[in-house]
């Protein structure tokens, strides 16, 4: 029998680490009018936080990849607004809305002394925090097509490892070299604003709701393809793969072994920004008068129908992407949303 030890994490404890500190301004006003028909409501806010919590790497022979350390100041600022509309209110009819949108802007101030941060999340996609600029930006190398001859990956600065049907990698210091310093921001994981919308009616008996929402300005790394290209269940863009001199000027060889196409780059970041249907529901609720004769004080059909329809670019399940604070934005092959369908009746004796 032979015993071992082994680390399970790839990140090392540290017991110095305290909670972040934020200071924050709020400012806003409501406003109602034509009888509360029409309801504003703005708020803005604006915040530092301090002791910020990141991600530092540590030298190899530790067996660790990072730490986590307060090291960072960052601010935020942003805008709510809110709109409740009440449009049409008869004795038979009624239309309501509602309108909501906010967006928030935040810029790294300091890493304590260092200009820049760079780590890697769970599924080894890359992040970058520089002072001046958003917090977290996905990280890697700017792709331009892939090389579709010998000749063109003799023409230009290359890896090592270039060949026909790899991936071009963009030489940004225009150095003449193709190496680390030529990784840089690929990706913006943050959205610039989200929006949502509420419609509800009634007619009579008759009462109808529509919830949609939707994100706009974002990105998505999509990380489901970087594992050896998802050998398991190809997307069908690969059928327009390279497959020998002159073809594809963007999608790359089908072989898991050129490691140059799984790098960290942006063939990988695609559009996050969607809209949604999230939900639908029509109801009837039947006269109390009618219902006494049954013996019943009240009864309502409905049916219902969740998550109707995506508008979306994202070439994944879905482009609702979750995340922690310093990690978010992947797609690591995330669970489709369903699309539920219900129907039912509310009785009352």
């Amino acid at each position: 029998l032979i015993s071992g030890l082994a680390k399970t994490s790839e990140t090392k404890g540290n017991n110095r680490i305290t909670w972040e500190q934020t200071y924050e301004y709020n400012a806003g006003f409501d406003l109602s009018i034509l009888n509360n028909r029409i309801n504003l409501t703005v708020d803005g806010y604006y915040s530092i936080t301090k002791q910020l919590l990141f991600k530092q790497p540590v030298l190899s022979f530790t067996g660790f990849n990072n730490y986590w350390n307060n090291i960072g100041r960052i601010r935020n600022s942003g805008i709510e607004v809110e709109l409740n509309t009440h449009n049409i209110r008869t004795k038979n009819f009624e239309w309501e809305s509602s309108f909501n949108i906010s967006s928030n802007f935040n810029k790294l101030l300091e890493l304590s002394g260092e200009e820049r941060l760079i780590s890697t999340g769970e599924r080894n996609e890359t992040y970058l925090a520089q002072v001046g600029k958003r917090a977290i930006s996905f990280f890697g190398y700017k792709t331009d097509g892939i090389y579709k001859s010998q000749e063109e990956v003799d023409a230009v600065p290359h890896l090592a490892s270039a060949v026909p049907g790899s991936l071009r990698i963009v030489d940004i210091n225009d150095d003449g070299v193709i190496n680390d310093k030529d990784r840089t921001m690929i990706g913006n994981p943050t959205p610039d604003f989200t929006y949502g919308l509420t419609i509800s009616a009634g007619y009579k008996g008759f009462d109808f709701s529509m919830d949609m929402m939707g994100v706009y300005g974002n990105e998505i790394y999509r990380n489901w393809e970087s594992d050896e290209f998802s050998q398991n269940n190809y997307s069908l863009r690969r059928m327009n793969r390279w497959n020998g001199e002159g073809t594809s000027n963007w999608e790359p060889i089908l072989d898991p072994s050129r490691s140059i196409n799984r790098q960290n780059s942006s063939y990988f970041i695609e559009d996050g920004s969607f809209f949604r249907i999230r939900n639908i529901e029509l109801g009837y609720t039947f006269n109390p008068g009618l219902l006494k004769k049954i013996y019943l004080k009240s009864l309502r059909l409905y049916a219902n129908v969740q998550n109707l329809k995506t508008w979306s670019k994202c070439s994944g399940y879905t482009p609702e992407i979750g995340g922690s604070a310093t990690s978010f934005g992947v797609d690591n092959g995330t669970y489709p949303m369903p699309t539920v369908y219900t129907f039912g009746l509310n009785l009352t004796f």
